[in-house]
């Protein structure tokens, strides 16, 4: 027999209520921790990178130069962005899992696509735009954001659907709608979430 009584029209409008709150609470938390801020780095050197392998070809050594250089001034921007938000947020203990978590992919990443090893430039950039995904698909699942999972699984789709039906433009592809969309979220995020 099921003792437990049902709850008033009040109670469940005030539980509604806090859970909208709470809602807000956490899209304002993740505007001002620094969410963003990645989003645009890593958008913009989706665009600048692809891009440039587009036009230069993606077995170019000069499109693998300019991969490089912008993978390394990413990762120094995010560095010092998480660093200096840090500072700011002495309480939140998020911050060094999320990066002992991009650390472990890069790691993961680098010795699978080493072994692997991709036939081509364009497979190179598809096994590497689909563990980004896969990055965004796990973080989501982690902070329950389906903004963030929900970008991952569709810009995956979107990924293998440029690879398979589009080769030739795949790197324009990915510089516009993989980079704009990283882009995009960004900018929501900073300026509809604060």
């Amino acid at each position: 027999m099921d003792d437990r009584q049902p709850i008033s029209a009040n109670e469940a409008q005030e539980a509604l209520k806090l859970i909208e709150a709470t809602t807000h609470q956490m899209r304002r938390a993740l505007a001002h921790g620094g969410t963003p801020y990645f989003f645009l780095i890593w958008g913009t050197v989706w665009l600048l990178a692809f891009g440039s392998t587009q036009f230069l070809g993606p077995e170019s050594p000069v499109a693998g130069l300019i991969w490089v250089v912008l993978d390394i001034l990413g990762g120094i921007a995010s560095f010092v962005v998480g660093w200096r938000l840090s500072l700011r947020l002495r309480g939140h203990t998020y911050g060094p899992t999320i990066g002992l978590f991009w650390l472990a992919w890069i790691v993961y990443a680098a010795l699978i696509v080493y072994f692997a090893r991709p036939q081509s430039g364009d497979q190179l950039s598809l096994l590497v735009s689909l563990f980004a995904m896969f990055g965004y698909v796990v973080m989501g699942i982690m902070f329950r954001s389906t903004l963030i999972g929900g970008l991952g699984a569709v810009l995956t789709l979107l990924i293998i659907a440029g690879y398979l039906l589009i080769p030739a433009y795949f790197n324009l592809w990915m510089a516009v709608l993989g980079g704009g969309s990283l882009i995009g979220v960004g900018l929501y995020i900073l300026y509809a979430w604060s």
